[in-house]
C-alpha cells in the first residue's frame, strides 16, 4: 500500500512538484520574488526552527495521506477527500523543500580569488577578476540535510550560483571605472572558478569590486596584483608633447609602473635627442639614473628635465617637433647597448628588448629679444637747439621680430621725430638704424629734461619684453656773440697791460 501511495504521488503530482521546486529554485538564485528580502535576513537559528516545523508538518501530512489512501481503497472516503489529502501532502513537501533550498542558497558564497592588473598588447590597462564558488566551509553542517536532497533534480543538486554580476568602481567616489560597466557570469559550480575581464577607464592601484548575486550585494576593496608574466617597467606621461623656448628647459612628469615580481635594478635611458640637448632624471630633487622598487611598491613618480641650447641648427629646427623615447632596461639589457650609439638603433632592435618605453615629443620655440643701443644718451644743448641722434635696434633673440614700433615719451611741448617709427620685420642677429630728432620748444628754460624711447614688438604673435631707453638733455642759456667778443678783447687788453707793465719793471 505504501508503494502504491508513492506511485500515486509520482504519477499524479510529479509535474506539479517539479514546477513548484523550480519556483523555489528561482527564489533561491535571486529572482525578484515578493518576501525574498525578508527571508534573506533570517539567521541560521531561525531557519533551523522553520525547517523543524516544516519537517513535522510534512511527516503529519504524509501519515495522513497514507491513512486516507487505505480508506479510499476501502471506499470509506470520497474522491474529493482523497484529493484534498494528497494536495496537502504536496504542499507540505514543497514548503520543506523551499526551506532546504533557502538554506543552501544562504550558505553559498562567491569569493574573489585574484584581482590582477595587466597591460594588453595595445597598451591599455586591464584587470582580470577571478571568482570561486564555495559553501563558506559549511559542508559538514549541510550534510545532515542531504538525506532529503533526493527530491532535487540533477540541475538543483549541482550547487550552482547563478547570475553573478561584477563591476569595478573607484574607492573614493564609487564611480564605475571598468568597461564593461557590469560583467555577467551566467553560473559558477561549487568549487569551480570563473573570471571577468575589464578595461580600466581610470588607472588605479586599488579599487572596489562589487558582486551582486542571490539577492545580495557584496563590495570588497582590493589592492590589485601586478601581472608578473613579463618583466617590464611600464612608462607613461600625460605631458608627452611639450613646447619650450631655446635656452630654457622643460620637465616631463613620468609614471613608472612595475609589471614584475623581480627585484632587479632598472636603468633609465633616453634615446633620440640631438647631442646639443642634455637631460636628467629626477626623483623629486635628486638626480638618478637607475631605480629599484621596494617590496609592495608598484608605482613610482619621476621627472625628466630636458635642457635646450641657446641657438638652433640643422638638427634643432624651430617649430619642428623632435621625437625621442625613454626606456627602462634591466641590467642585462643595458649591458647589451653599452658603448653603442643609441640613436643608431632601429625600432625593431628596441622592440626586441621587451622593455618599458614611452615616446615623447619636444617642439623648440624661438624667443624674440630686442636690444636698443645708442652711442650717447646724454646731450648738452643751448636753448633753441635740437638733438639729432641714431639708435640701433637689434634682434638678439632666436625668432624673427615683427612690427617693431618705436615711440617717444617727451616732456610737455617737446617734439620727437622718429624715422622710421615702424620696422616691419627683423631677422635674428640683424640690426636696423632709427634716426631720432628731439626738438625743444622755443621758450624752453634752462635745466635737465628726459625723453624716454619705448619699443614694442611681436614674435610668433607673442609680445616681446623690451627695455626703455632714457635720453637725458641738459638745456643751457644761449650766450651773446658780441658780448663774448668784448669780453675777449678786454681780457686781451688786461693781459697785454700786465705784460707791458712787467717789461717796464724789469728794465729799471
Amino acid at each position: 500500500m505504501k508503494t502504491s501511495v508513492h506511485k500515486t504521488i509520482s504519477a499524479w503530482g510529479r509535474s506539479a512538484l517539479i514546477s513548484l521546486m523550480a519556483a523555489c529554485l528561482m527564489l533561491a538564485v535571486g529572482l525578484p520574488v515578493q518576501g525574498q528580502a525578508a527571508d534573506a535576513q533570517k539567521d541560521r537559528a531561525s531557519i533551523l526552527l522553520d525547517l523543524k516545523k516544516a519537517r513535522a508538518d510534512y511527516e503529519v501530512a504524509r501519515q495522513q495521506f497514507e491513512n486516507d489512501t487505505r480508506l479510499y481503497d476501502e471506499k470509506a472516503i470520497s474522491s474529493n477527500e482523497f484529493t484534498k489529502s494528497r494536495n496537502a501532502l504536496l504542499s507540505r513537501e514543497v514548503d520543506y523543500q523551499k526551506l532546504l533550498l533557502q538554506l543552501i542558497s544562504q550558505q553559498s558564497y562567491v569569493i574573489i580569488e585574484r584581482a590582477v592588473k595587466y597591460q594588453a598588447d595595445g597598451g591599455e590597462r586591464r584587470v582580470k577578476i577571478t571568482l570561486k564558488s564555495t559553501l563558506e566551509g559549511n559542508e559538514e553542517y549541510l550534510s545532515q540535510f542531504r538525506e532529503h536532497f533526493d527530491v532535487f533534480t540533477p540541475e538543483m543538486r549541482a550547487g550552482k550560483v547563478y547570475n553573478i554580476f561584477v563591476s569595478l568602481s573607484d574607492l573614493a567616489d564609487k564611480t564605475i571605472i571598468g568597461s564593461p560597466y557590469e560583467y555577467q557570469i551566467p553560473a559558477i559550480e561549487t568549487g569551480q572558478e570563473a573570471s571577468a575581464d575589464f578595461e580600466l577607464l581610470k588607472d588605479a592601484e586599488n579599487l572596489t569590486v562589487s558582486l551582486n548575486y542571490n539577492g545580495r550585494t557584496i563590495e570588497k576593496n582590493v589592492y590589485l596584483k601586478q601581472d608578473a608574466s613579463i618583466n617590464v617597467i611600464d612608462i607613461s606621461s600625460a605631458q608627452f608633447s611639450q613646447e619650450a623656448d631655446l635656452s630654457s628647459s622643460v620637465t616631463y612628469a613620468l609614471t613608472l609602473e612595475r609589471f614584475s615580481t623581480s627585484d632587479d635594478v632598472y636603468r633609465l635611458v633616453v634615446a633620440g635627442l640631438p647631442q646639443q640637448i642634455s637631460c636628467e632624471f629626477l626623483d623629486e630633487t635628486t638626480k638618478i639614473s637607475q631605480i629599484k622598487f621596494a617590496q609592495g611598491v608598484n608605482t613610482k613618480k619621476l621627472s625628466l628635465r630636458v635642457f635646450l641650447p641657446d641657438r638652433d641648427d640643422e638638427r634643432i629646427r624651430i617649430d619642428r617637433p623632435l621625437k625621442f623615447s625613454v626606456f627602462t632596461l634591466t641590467g642585462e639589457q643595458y649591458g647589451r647597448i653599452t658603448g653603442k650609439d643609441l640613436s643608431a638603433l632601429t625600432p625593431e632592435q628596441w622592440a626586441a628588448f621587451s622593455c618599458g618605453r614611452e615616446t615623447l615629443e619636444l617642439v623648440p620655440r624661438g624667443k624674440g629679444k630686442i636690444e636698443v643701443r645708442a652711442t650717447n644718451l646724454y646731450h648738452e644743448i643751448a636753448t633753441g637747439d635740437s638733438v639729432v641722434m641714431t639708435l640701433t635696434v637689434r634682434n638678439a633673440g632666436t625668432r624673427r621680430l615683427d612690427n617693431i614700433k618705436i615711440d617717444a615719451d617727451s616732456p610737455v611741448g617737446w617734439k620727437t621725430r622718429i624715422t622710421p617709427d615702424l620696422v616691419r620685420t627683423l631677422e635674428p642677429e640683424k640690426e636696423a638704424a632709427v634716426h631720432i630728432a628731439i626738438l625743444p620748444p622755443e621758450n624752453s628754460g634752462v635745466g635737465a629734461q628726459e625723453v624716454k624711447i619705448k619699443t614694442e614688438a611681436l614674435a610668433d604673435n607673442r609680445k616681446v619684453d623690451t627695455e626703455d631707453k632714457t635720453i637725458r638733455i641738459q638745456m643751457n642759456a644761449r650766450t651773446s656773440v658780441a658780448g663774448v667778443v668784448i669780453l675777449l678783447l678786454l681780457l686781451v687788453g688786461v693781459v697785454g697791460g700786465l705784460v707791458w707793465f712787467g717789461i717796464r719793471l724789469s728794465r729799471r
